[in-house]
């Protein structure tokens, strides 16, 4: 059971309406985030199709298994990156050897600095492919490859409503999405703020009105806050009974979140680690209730599950960080949540996503929960002529 063949598949999508994300945090969503933080550390690059990176591996007895890179922007990268780089690490390994060779493609860039972004996004897509290759070599579901399932069906929240100025009719438009929401059957819902202090907390009033107490409101600002303006939104968070805070400042600043959890009574939650040991940095200042790895930018399942261990040790919570993406990352992820002791809720994205197409037999959330499959590997068929028909032609 050798490692033959490794392919990178860029693809890009026109999406049907704008991600939620770009519309609260890109240059071009027109919100306007006057005031400090300066905007320059507050507005990320978002593309305007859906982008990601697939990635195609097969072994000598013919199975083939599919992964995917975290690639929301410029997929290419990641493309170069898997075969010109990981690819010759991978080729000719066991599949058994998965964990062996996880270890092997992160050494090849450490003695550059290469701990997370892009190389860690490329990895990733590597080694979920292997796990979902070896899992169907033995004709097993992947989570049972991970020490098998504490659930067959994992509670998800609906990602996401973005915040605004609540001016005009925004009111008004902002209560009917989140009606909308509660009525297709949602009984938690995550709102994008980070717009403006007060007009955030009243963003996040409104929707927590539309869910009533039965619901659970969930709020990410994007890093977008200081120590003092998340410290306000958070007791404000708190006050409307929100979930969870995540990323209130920026990733880089340990202390901050060190001190927005020893002043806060809301959780804080960070979607943007990118390995183990930065993992490890947070757990010991005890700045962080809830991991969110993302399995295609954090390592893949191999340090997902690491991460998430780490964070079981120190008493926190772990569940996957799946905001944009294709039927694989979903698939990825549900398989790693199923695993999970430590994990109470999951994401996922409401947007219509054209690359779900690429795995037509994805299970769909139904109230609020998804459906844990127990066929082989991820648990879903990816279809290769739609995948190739996707494929980013710059």
């Amino acid at each position: 059971m050798k490692v033959t063949a490794v392919e990178a598949i860029p693809l890009r999508a026109r999406p049907a309406e704008t991600y939620w994300g770009a519309r609260t945090w890109s240059a071009d969503s027109g919100a306007d985030i006057g005031g400090y933080p300066t905007p320059a550390r507050r507005r990320y690059v978002y593309s305007a199709t859906i982008d990601t990176c697939l990635v195609r591996v097969e072994s000598d007895d013919g199975v083939v298994g599919w992964g995917e890179c975290k690639a929301p922007v410029a997929p290419e990268v990641a493309a170069e990156l898997v075969e010109q780089l990981l690819a010759p690490i991978a080729l000719g390994t066991e599949l058994s050897d998965v964990t062996v060779t996880w270890e092997r493609m992160y050494a090849g860039m450490r003695v550059r600095g290469h701990a997370s972004g892009f190389w860690l996004e490329a990895l990733a897509g590597v080694d979920i492919a292997l796990w979902d290759a070896w899992a169907r070599t033995l004709g097993q579901p992947l989570h049972a490859l991970l020490g098998g399932a504490f659930r067959r069906a994992v509670p998800v929240y609906a990602s996401g409503i973005p915040a605004r100025p609540i001016v005009g009719a925004a009111a008004d438009e902002l209560r009917a999405e989140a009606e909308g929401l509660r009525d297709a059957g949602w009984p938690a819902v995550k709102v994008a703020i980070g717009v403006d202090p007060r007009s955030d907390l009243e963003s996040v009033r409104i929707v927590r009105d539309a869910f009533g107490p039965a619901g659970q409101v969930f709020a990410d600002a994007a890093g977008a806050y200081d120590v003092r303006q998340a410290l306000a939104v958070g007791r404000g968070l708190a006050e409307l009974g929100v979930g969870f805070f995540e990323m209130p400042i920026p990733p880089e600043n340990v202390h901050g979140y060190r001190e927005l959890a020893a002043r806060l009574d809301i959780p804080l939650a960070l979607d943007s680690l990118t390995g183990r040991a930065q993992a490890l940095e947070f757990l010991r200042a005890d700045a962080l209730h809830i991991l969110q790895p993302d399995v295609c930018r954090a390592g893949g399942i191999t340090e997902a599950m690491r991460i998430a261990a780490l964070a079981d040790a120190f008493g926190a919570q772990a569940t996957p960080h799946v905001s944009i993406g294709s039927a694989v990352h979903f698939a990825a992820s549900l398989q790693c949540a199923a695993a999970l002791p430590n994990i109470s809720i999951m994401e996922h994205w409401i947007g219509t996503n054209p690359l779900a197409t690429v795995a037509p037999d994805l299970d769909t959330p139904s109230a609020g929960v998804r459906r844990v499959p127990g066929t082989p590997g991820l648990g879903v068929t990816v279809d290769e002529a739609t995948v190739r028909t996707m494929r980013s032609r710059r």
